[in-house]
């Protein structure tokens, strides 16, 4: 990013001249995201700008206003400068529940059975969902933190008290009318508080309504104001700083419109797109509302790929009129006259896909809590395996059964899984690991000699010799060896928990980090019985393992000892190494595609009786 660059975002600033009327300008926000190397001289890179100074958000993201007449120029002076990753006007979002009238609109109450005041409706969408079935294997005890991106929450409301961690107040950022609020109670629309209810409210209390969650926890943070509007920038912002909170679950019932509807505020957005893979990156499971327009186009951030997009059904299965539907989500759950808790400690019905995210939210932090070996990505995967045929207009996916999803996780134990490759780059898979490319019949300048997958099974890399780098699925790039002076061939690759990252190790055992991988030690400088053939990284990237072609561990970081094939007479030498997902043992490769495995690691198969073409050379 370069002064200049940054400049032009400030001459279109106004002054008034002396004795004129001044003429107020519209003007527009925008967002800028800075490269790593521009981010470190962000500070001064800004501080000499003319008029007003950008504000610097989370994730080296400004924010800044411009002339409406001036957007298009400076997006496309911006989005061609160097160290800006991207630039992008920022978008309204707004809550997608339809609400009933009058309660939505004024303070009254719905009430509850339990108090013998007038009610509404009874909680038949927790039924149908099959939530008795979840709750007979968990009730959340150990689910993880669910963020709620919304309008915040009453925390006061008697259901809700212990159960919800009271967020910041993000959109007072940009909004004035946020501005101010703060305490227990955020929410000044009462959305945010009833989407709270489905995933957290107490349940088994006597009391008002019952959770899909159960025991699970919410944390909320304030992204929409009291109309239930907000930015795509506050909504990137409340994405970081719920992972940062430590949530596994994020729920967004929120968007915008399909273009058909609201060509001005649709599509996709790079500012929230890059939060949404941040969260799913950093192992999150993402849900978002599909939309309440009625069409097969896609909404966002239900849009983005990798997230749980959410239509509506009514009561018999089928989706609803006024949901998103076809390709535009690929999962449902009730959300026509949905009971939940309301601002000052009452209950209301509300209707919308917005009241249907919660559900899948709420059942997904209770697979977890029933298996939390799991992935998002496989969370995510279960969660749509086993949902209920939907009737109606039908989506890309079927109807929410949290029952059946948490009885799978509960069964299914780790989710095991590995791919074997050949030195032609070659893939074999096993387990739940998919086949996502190889390089077989392609013209390669050095064999393949390792791979390293995603701990979410949605990508890998080969390296060749000369540590060039190949990536399949979703694994990113991010450096090599192939123009560096090697003493020693590269033998062995590792991959960092989040995916950011790689590792590199030669023959001798020397180490070369790439992304966010860290260095811990090598056998560079010790005198080695047999060379070096592979590597694998601890479940939390504090340590990793190296292994020698007879099975001999070095073990280094937080990485412990299992056991080896050091003593073992082999009829191939080991070539490859892989951790399981929990980091309590690991899988030893033959050249033949014999598999030795140790600790917690479960024998899923082998190569060494099928006839390879080329010898294993690795395991991932």
């Amino acid at each position: 990013m370069t002064a200049t660059a940054l400049a032009l975002v400030a001459t279109f600033a106004t002054t008034d001249t002396a004795g004129a009327t001044p003429v107020a300008v519209p003007e527009v926000q925008l967002v800028v995201k800075l490269s790593g190397g521009a981010a470190v001289h962000a500070s001064s890179l800004l501080a000499g700008l003319p008029g007003s100074t950008p504000r610097g958000m989370i994730a080296d993201r400004y924010s800044f206003q411009v002339p409406e007449g001036e957007v298009a120029a400076t997006l496309s002076r911006l989005q061609s400068a160097p160290g800006v990753e991207y630039a992008s006007q920022v978008r309204t979002v707004h809550s997608t529940a339809l609400p009933n009238d009058p309660c939505y609109v004024s303070s009254c109450v719905a009430t509850s059975a339990d108090t013998g005041l007038p009610v509404l409706v009874t909680q038949s969408d927790l039924n149908q969902v099959n939530a008795p079935g979840a709750w007979a294997v968990t009730t959340g005890a150990n689910a993880p933190l669910v963020a709620v991106l919304d309008t915040g929450v009453d925390g006061n409301h008697p259901d809700l008290i212990g159960k919800v961690i009271v967020g910041p107040v993000i959109c007072a950022q940009d909004d004035p009318t946020c501005a101010g609020i703060s305490g227990p109670n955020t929410d000044d629309n009462g959305h945010g508080t009833h989407v709270t209810g489905t995933i957290a409210a107490a349940t088994n209390n006597g009391s008002g309504v019952a959770s899909l969650g159960w025991q699970t926890r919410a944390e909320t943070f304030k992204v929409l104001d009291s109309t239930g509007s907000g930015t795509t920038a506050d909504l990137a912002t409340g994405i970081y700083d719920a992972v940062a909170a430590g949530a596994r679950v994020i729920n967004m019932s929120l968007g915008n419109d399909a273009c058909s509807v609201l060509p001005q505020n649709c599509g996709p957005d790079p500012d929230t797109q890059a939060a949404v893979q941040f969260a799913l990156a950093h192992n999150v499971v993402v849900v978002a509302a599909a939309g309440n327009d009625s069409s097969t186009e896609a909404t966002y951030p239900a849009g983005y790929p990798g997230v749980l997009s959410v239509a509506s059904v009514d009561g018999s299965d089928n989706t609803s009129t006024f949901s998103e539907y076809g390709a535009a989500a690929n999962i449902s759950a009730p959300g026509e006259g949905i009971v939940s808790t309301w601002n000052n400690g009452g209950y209301d019905t509300l209707t919308g896909t917005s009241m249907s995210a919660p559900h899948v939210a709420a059942a997904a932090a209770l697979v977890f809590a029933a298996n939390p070996a799991l992935t998002a990505a496989q969370v995510t995967s279960i969660l749509r395996e086993t949902a209920s045929p939907e009737g109606g207009r039908g989506i890309d996916g079927g109807v929410l059964n949290a029952g059946h999803a948490v009885q799978l996780a509960r069964s299914a134990g780790p989710y095991g899984g590995y791919d074997i490759a050949g030195a032609d780059g070659s893939v074999y898979a096993f387990g739940a690991s998919p086949y996502l490319g190889g390089l077989t019949g392609q013209a390669l300048n050095k064999p393949v000699v390792a791979v390293a997958g995603k701990r979410d099974h949605t990508g890998y890399w080969m390296a060749a010799s000369d540590g060039g780098i190949f990536d399949f699925g979703s694994a990113a790039f991010y450096g090599s060896t192939g123009n560096v002076h090697l003493n020693k061939p590269i033998v062995g690759m590792a991959a960092t928990p989040d995916g950011g990252g790689y590792w590199l190790v030669a023959s001798d055992g020397g180490i070369f980090d790439f992304g966010d991988a860290a260095f811990y030690g090598s056998t560079g400088n010790v005198h080695l019985n047999k060379p070096i053939v592979g590597m694998a990284a601890t479940p939390d990237g504090g340590g990793y393992w190296l292994v020698a072609s007879d099975g001999g561990i070095f073990d280094f970081g937080d990485a412990a000892f299992y056991g080896s094939t050091g003593n073992m007479t082999l009829n191939r030498p080991i070539v490859g190494i892989e951790s399981t997902s929990d980091g309590g043992g690991y899988w030893l490769v033959a050249s033949d595609g014999g598999v030795f495995a140790f600790g917690d690691a479960p024998f899923e198969g082998s190569a060494a009786a099928s006839s390879v073409p080329a010898p294993v050379i690795g395991i991932s």
